[in-house]
């Protein structure tokens, strides 16, 4: 469709970025041969990088794969040995030797510069000498392509033409053996099908695997496949697969994503009937597919990493939180496919030290925001496959997530207060801390948890800023805190964050966003409600400056250790369980916070006795519970039911379990994985005595059944 002659500069955009697979193959064999020969041999010079990749191109070996699939397709009349037959594009002919050596050259060539040989034979000889090929193998080739080339130029001498085909008549084949120094046509065709079935037999073998793989186009029959690869809704598959080969989406509408989706496709089908799916996991993936901007190297890594596919399967079928995230944002593939996917995330401060490096390219706080939000989105997407995977336990999982939170927490806090300081300068001898609450404060995290946080300042509340706009500290660190939680909540172009509770501060929702470190401690200590102070107990400064932290924690050790009426004590927290039991209808066996022995039963007994004993003090609820036990107040049973029972909610909040008998048998093996047992019934019996043995240790402690 170009000019039969364009720009150089328009040639070298072209080959650098449009050109298939199958040019490059012809650009090895490329040379100067008139013309302005300097402008010829510099331009050549330019697509070297075209031609001769260092990285393994999966799409480009395919290209020449199915190219040749296609070229037998098309010459099937003329595949057989006798009249007619193609020495240049049947099996076994030239064409497939010189596919053969140019699919090595272009995947060794890009590092091995002696590969990079023009003519046919001399590429078999440099793929021999560096070990790329067998010396079997070579000389069955070369020996063909000497003999091939040799009929060729023969048949073309008696022609008188361009052609490649043996003569249809029995004369014109008996006087191309004569020619050949044969003494009839017979003897030809014995070393011709010789030849030719040994260059078919090796170049099958390189691509038996594109030409076995392929899925039927008709319809009973792609159905008929599709049921022996074990996909139950396999008329749907059927279906979606003839709606994708008719291109209804960018990522499929080329002729190369065509070719790399008949390629993968096989193997996608098989990953969904190993999985099991239902129609809705199919339907999630042609979302993931709409969504695609180009899904040629999609497909191409499906077929070179194999295992991608079964996970891609489990993760659509399993979690459809994750399916959404993926159809939004594929570039999460990277992830899936990265040596580091199931890797633990580092500590706190590499996480941090990581962060700063990504957000710090611009100033700009709007860049910053996007930055956190990806970078965050990207590392719990690689933290629910683990979780999916079974690759890791869900309670080091819910630190890791509490880990990310810290550092996203921490660089936003730097970067708005950074913005705020450059139009309201700082207050002198005044520093942000924040306080993190709830699982937040305990250090475990689920995918959907919010953010607990409490603000606070250090320094008198009455100084004024130092800014181009000064503000009195109160007004200048509350307006920094709302800022900042906007920062940490608002939904961006990237996405959302976190959702921010700060209801837990002073005074709840009618109190200032922000006090200072001594109003806080005085609150604490005078005016705080005996569920602020249960709350207390998983308070941890996640933002402060030393001497403020140290201020911060004395000032909470002192609230929670003050003497308490035991049996006030007691009836406050018996009353607000009560409260909050009316305000939550418990969800039966896989509700595992508000039903009876669940988790929040287990919290509100070790908060009582942290308070009744001012013992165990924690913001680590685990770490409590085994200090109880050690103690022996507790029975070592709920540290098992605390176990169980947290992993999983982590591994809920991923997967759908509204419905405990819609669950597949994937998501039911997952659960009993991530618990220790056997199976799925094993699993709800031992789900049944931990919160057995919870609502037992309630009845000791308070001396009564747990109400609601």
């Amino acid at each position: 469709v170009s000019p039969t002659a364009i720009p150089v500069g328009a040639a070298e955009v072209y080959y650098q970025s449009e050109a298939l697979a199958w040019e490059r193959a012809a650009y090895i064999r490329a040379r100067v041969v008139g013309g302005d020969v300097a402008m010829g041999e510099e331009f050549l010079k330019q697509i070297q990088p075209f031609i001769w990749r260092r990285s393994l191109d999966y799409t480009a070996i395919r290209d020449i794969q199915d190219m040749s699939l296609r070229i037998r397709d098309h010459f099937d009349d003329r595949q057989k040995i006798g009249a007619g037959y193609d020495l240049k594009r049947g099996r076994g002919g030239i064409r497939e030797v010189e596919f053969f050596a140019q699919i090595h050259q272009l995947i060794f060539g890009g590092r091995d510069v002696s590969l990079r040989k023009p003519a046919t034979l001399q590429a078999l000889q440099a793929l021999c000498d560096a070990g790329r090929l067998d010396e079997k193998s070579t000389k069955i080739l070369a020996d063909a392509y000497r003999f091939l080339r040799t009929a060729e130029h023969r048949v073309q001498m008696m022609e008188d033409a361009q052609t490649h085909q043996i003569p249809a008549r029995a004369p014109d084949r008996k006087a191309l053996a004569v020619l050949a120094g044969y003494k009839g046509w017979p003897d030809m065709e014995r070393d011709l099908k010789r030849h030719s079935a040994a260059v078919g037999g090796l170049y099958d073998e390189l691509i038996a695997e594109a030409e076995t793989r392929r899925l039927p186009r008709q319809k009973k029959a792609l159905e008929a496949r599709l049921k022996a690869l074990g996909v139950g809704p396999f008329a749907d598959l059927a279906a979606l697969i003839t709606t994708w080969r008719g291109r209804p989406c960018q990522s499929l509408r080329s002729d190369a994503a065509q070719r790399e989706f008949e390629i993968a496709l096989p193997r996608l089908a098989e990953a969904f009937g190993k999985a099991k799916v239902k129609r809705p996991t199919l339907l999630r993936f042609d979302d993931f597919l709409k969504a695609l901007p180009s899904s040629i190297q999609f497909f191409a890594l499906i077929e070179a990493n194999p295992a991608l596919a079964g996970l891609i399967a489990r993760v659509m079928d399993m979690v459809p939180l994750l399916a959404t995230k993926l159809a939004r944002h594929p570039e999460n593939l990277d992830i899936m496919l990265s040596g580091a996917s199931f890797e633990r995330l580092g500590e706190v401060d590499d996480l941090v030290d990581e962060l700063v490096h990504l957000t710090g390219r611009q100033d700009a706080l709007e860049y910053k925001l996007d930055e956190v939000r990806r970078w965050v989105a990207e590392r719990r997407f690689q933290l629910g496959v683990q979780l999916i995977e079974g690759q890791t336990d869900p309670l080091r999982v819910a630190r890791d997530y509490a880990r990310l939170a810290d550092a996203a927490v921490t660089v936003l806090a730097n970067a708005v207060t950074a913005d705020f300081e450059s139009v309201h300068g700082s207050v002198p001898g005044g520093r942000l801390a924040i306080v993190g609450l709830g699982r937040f404060g305990g250090n475990m995290l689920t995918e959907q948890s919010d953010l607990d946080l409490v603000y606070l300042f250090s320094g008198p509340y009455e100084t004024q800023s130092d800014g181009k706009k000064p503000l009195p500290a109160t007004s200048y660190f509350n307006r920094l805190s709302q800022r900042l939680t906007g920062a940490l909540s608002v939904q961006t172009a990237a996405g959302p964050l976190y959702e921010i509770d700060t209801r837990l501060r002073p005074s709840g929702a009618q109190g200032l966003l922000a006090v200072n470190l001594e109003t806080f401690a005085r609150y604490q200590m005078e005016e705080a409600w005996t569920w602020e102070h249960m709350a207390l107990t998983r308070a941890r400064v996640v933002i402060g400056d030393p001497g403020d932290r140290a201020g911060i924690e004395a000032g909470i050790k002192a609230a929670l250790t003050k003497p308490r009426d035991a049996i006030r004590l007691k009836n406050e927290v018996l009353e607000m369980r009560s409260d909050i039991a009316a305000a939550h209808s418990a969800g039966g066996l896989w509700d595992m916070k508000h039903a009876p022995g669940g988790l929040i039963d287990l919290e509100f007994m070790v908060q009582y006795l942290q308070l009744s004993t001012q013992q165990g003090f924690s913001n680590d609820l685990r770490t409590a519970i085994s200090h109880f036990v050690e103690t022996g107040v507790i029975d070592a049973a709920l540290l098992d039911a605390h176990d169980l029972m947290t992993r999983l909610l982590v591994t809920l909040r991923l997967v759908d379990a509204s419905d405990p008998k819609a669950m597949s048998d994937a998501v039911k093996a997952m659960l009993a994985g991530h618990a220790g047992v056997s199976d799925f019934a094993a699993l709800k019996v031992a789900l049944g005595q931990a919160k057995m043995a919870v609502q037992t240790g309630w009845s000791q402690i308070f001396g009564q059944k747990r109400k609601g």
